[in-house]
């Protein structure tokens, strides 16, 4: 077991706060939390902190609270404990209280919070790496120049009655007509088993995604896409675009990713209490 007064350099920088130092002093001594040495970590601690060439007060306040708090425990854990009283009375019940008590709550809590933060950190990194988007570079040909605006207050009536003039002229009203909105009550469960059926009868192969909107209605075009969008979620088709402008085609995933991406998303078992 590696002695915990080893000498090695650390970063503050490189440490989210007080509690995560603290941490990584403890792991690197190999010694348990709920049994701290705090007299050596306190040492260790503080070698650490005599290691800042400068210190950034907003950076190291915390730290130094720390390091005030550390050294009032050590002082604690080092002075005689009396059991009895002058009259022989036993102790105060605070006299009896382990000081590395709060200490030990707060790291365990904060060793809660970074190991469930990694956890999310690493499911990210996994939907990064299944649900690839590549983003195309800006196009300087279709890029608007924005004009110097105006301010309300330089905005004239007149102004704005010219200006919906000018779009009103652009505009054949009497072409438009009356527009109906038809209502789609088809279970977007549909869709999604039209989908599957038709990408299986052509033997698993590619389908553009301009062949599953040809011949619909516009209500119906927005169901298909929703329950493409529920069955790309879910891992049962992949959608790939080889260029921009390009089209973009549909195709089936492997069950096995079924499978893997189910056994992603499940509920992960209650953590195990700390010991």
């Amino acid at each position: 077991m590696p002695s915990i007064q080893e000498d090695y350099t650390v970063q503050l920088e490189s440490f989210e706060g007080p509690l995560d130092l603290l941490l990584y002093l403890i792991r690197r001594a190999e010694v348990d939390i709920q049994n701290i040495p705090i007299a050596a970590i306190t040492d260790q601690y503080l070698l650490v902190l005599r290691q800042v060439d400068s210190v950034d007060v907003e950076l190291a306040g915390d730290f130094l609270v720390m390091a005030a708090t550390l050294m009032e425990l050590k002082s604690r854990t080092l002075a005689p404990v009396e059991v009895e009283g002058e009259e022989g009375e036993s102790g105060s019940s605070d006299d009896l209280v382990d000081p590395r008590q709060d200490l030990v709550q707060q790291l365990l809590a904060y060793q809660r919070i970074r190991s469930a933060s990694e956890e999310l950190e690493g499911r990210r990194l996994e939907f990064q790496r299944r649900l690839r988007v590549r983003i195309r570079p800006a196009d300087e040909s279709m890029r608007v120049d924005q004009e110097d605006g105006l301010d309300i207050e330089d905005v004239h009536v007149m102004d704005l009655s010219e200006a919906y003039d000018d779009i009103a002229s652009a505009i054949d009203f009497d072409r438009l007509g009356d527009h109906h909105v038809a209502m789609d009550e088809v279970p977007i469960e549909l869709y999604k088993q039209d989908l599957m059926d038709r990408l299986h009868r052509r033997g698993g192969t590619s389908l553009s995604l301009q062949e599953t909107f040809a011949g619909r209605s516009p209500a119906q075009r927005l169901g298909m896409f929703l329950g493409l969008l529920e069955l790309v979620r879910t891992h049962r088709i992949s959608c790939q675009q080889e260029d921009w402008g390009a089209p973009i085609v549909l195709q089936l995933r492997g069950e096995d990713e079924w499978i893997e991406h189910a056994n992603f998303d499940a509920e992960p078992p209650p953590a195990d209490a700390e010991k």
